[in-house]
C-alpha cells in the first residue's frame, strides 16, 4: 500500500508526461483496478482451495513486475510510453489480493469483532497513506517520479520474503466452496458490492481531479499537498473507527448509506464551492470537500467487506470478497477514463452531476438491504 500511495499523489501529472490525452491518462491510472478485478475472484476462489499464504505470495510478485514497467517508460520512443505505463500498470493489478487478505481476517475474527478488525486493517494503510503523500512529491522532485515505481517494485519483492518467512501456510479448511453462481445469487453479497463500485468511483475521480483542482487551478506545490491531505486523514481517521463500532453493534447498512450521503456536499465543495457560499478562489472549499470525502470513504472502507462477510457462509468467504474486490475495483477502473475524459470538457456539470447520482443511487441501495 505504501508503494501504491507514493505515487498517487503525482500519478496525472507523470502521466501527462508522456501524452496530452487526459482520457489515456485516466485509463492508465484505472488499468491496475482493471486488472485487479478481472483477478479477485480467480485469487479469491483459489485462496479457498490452496491457502491464503500462496496466492498472497504470487500476486505481491505480479505487483513487482508491473511497478518496474511503471518506471521504464521513458526508455521507449513516443508514442510508446503511455502504452508501456497503461502495460505495466495492467500488470501492476495482477497483485489481486485484497479479497485474499480479507478472507484471511474472516478466517480467524468471529463476525461481531469483523468491523472492527477491518478498521485495525487501515491502521498502516492510514499511516502508509500519510508516509506515501509526505514522501512522495519529495523524493519525485529529487530523484525522479520512476524512480518512485522503483522503489514500488522493492517493496513488493520485500513484502513476499516477509510472507514467506512469517506467515503460516495454513491448509484451507476442508469445506467445499460456494459455486460461483450460488454466490452471485445471495443478494446483499452483490448489492454491497455495487456500492464496493461507487465508493471506489468516487475515490479514484478524487484522486485524478485533485492535482488538477491544487495545482492546476490554485497554484500549490506537490511538496504542499500534506497541508491539504493531513488534516483531511487526521479527521476522516476518527470517523473510520466510529464507523466501525457501530457497525460492530448492527448498524452497518445505515451508517453505509449515510457514508454515501455525505458524498453529495463534498462533490459540490470540491467542483463548485459557490453553490456552498465558498471562495472558488480559496483552498477552503477544497479542504472542507476533500475531509467530507474521506469521512465517507474511510467510513465505507471497513464497513462495506465486513457487511459482505456477515451476509455469506463461511464456505463463500473468499469468493463473496473475490465478488466485492472485482466489482469494487471495476469502479476504479472505469473512473479513471470517465473523469481523463469528462475533464476535458469546459464545464465541471457533467462530472458533478455523475457523482451526485452516485451518490443518491448508493444510499438508496445501502437503505434497500435487510438489516443484519
Amino acid at each position: 500500500m505504501l508503494g501504491l500511495f507514493l505515487v498517487l499523489p503525482v500519478f496525472t501529472l507523470y502521466g501527462l508526461q508522456f501524452t496530452r490525452s487526459r482520457f489515456l491518462v485516466g485509463f492508465a491510472l484505472g488499468g491496475y483496478a482493471l486488472t485487479m478485478a478481472i483477478l479477485q475472484i480467480p485469487f479469491g476462489r483459489l485462496s479457498d482451495r490452496i491457502g491464503r499464504r500462496k496466492v498472497l505470495v504470487l500476486g505481491m510478485a505480479l505487483f513487482s513486475v508491473g511497478s518496474f514497467l511503471c518506471a521504464i517508460p521513458h526508455w521507449f520512443p513516443p508514442p510508446l510510453p503511455i502504452a508501456v505505463l497503461i502495460l505495466g500498470r495492467l500488470v501492476q493489478g495482477g497483485g489481486a489480493i485484497i479479497s485474499v487478505a480479507f478472507a484471511a481476517v474472516a478466517d480467524n475474527i468471529e463476525p461481531e469483532r469483523r468491523s472492527t478488525a477491518m478498521a485495525v486493517l487501515g491502521i498502516p494503510i492510514g499511516a502508509a497513506f500519510i508516509v506515501g503523500i509526505l514522501g512522495g512529491p519529495f523524493l519525485a522532485g529529487i530523484f525522479g517520479t520512476a524512480f518512485l515505481f522503483w522503489l514500488t517494485g522493492l517493496l513488493g519483492l520485500a513484502t513476499d520474503f516477509l510472507l514467506l518467512r512469517y506467515l503460516p501456510d495454513i491448509a484451507p479448511k476442508e469445506t467445499t466452496p460456494m459455486p460461483l453462481l450460488e454466490v452471485l445469487r445471495i443478494r446483499p453479497v452483490v448489492s454491497f458490492a455495487l456500492g464496493g463500485f461507487l465508493m471506489n468511483f468516487f475515490m479514484t475521480s478524487f484522486f485524478f481531479y485533485f492535482p488538477l483542482i491544487v495545482t492546476g487551478q490554485h497554484h500549490l506545490k506537490m511538496t504542499q499537498y500534506y497541508t491539504l491531505l493531513l488534516p483531511m486523514m487526521a479527521v476522516s481517521g476518527i470517523t473510520m473507527f466510529a464507523f466501525s463500532r457501530g457497525a460492530d453493534h448492527g448498524w452497518g447498512r445505515p451508517l453505509a448509506g449515510l457514508a454515501f450521503l455525505i458524498f453529495l456536499p463534498s462533490v459540490l465543495l470540491l467542483f463548485q464551492p459557490q453553490l456552498l457560499g465558498f471562495d472558488p478562489q480559496r483552498l477552503t472549499g477544497v479542504l472542507f470537500g476533500g475531509t467530507l470525502f474521506y469521512i465517507g470513504f474511510t467510513g465505507l472502507e471497513p464497513v462495506l467487506p465486513s457487511l459482505v462477510s456477515k451476509s455469506s457462509p463461511e464456505s463463500a468467504y473468499g469468493a463473496a470478497l473475490g465478488v466485492y474486490n472485482s466489482v469494487q475495483f471495476l469502479g476504479s477502473s472505469i473512473s479513471g477514463p470517465v473523469s481523463g475524459a469528462l475533464s476535458h470538457l469546459p464545464s465541471s456539470t457533467p462530472m458533478v452531476a455523475t457523482l451526485i447520482a452516485a451518490s443518491v443511487f448508493g444510499f438508496l441501495l445501502m437503505m434497500a438491504q435487510p438489516s443484519n
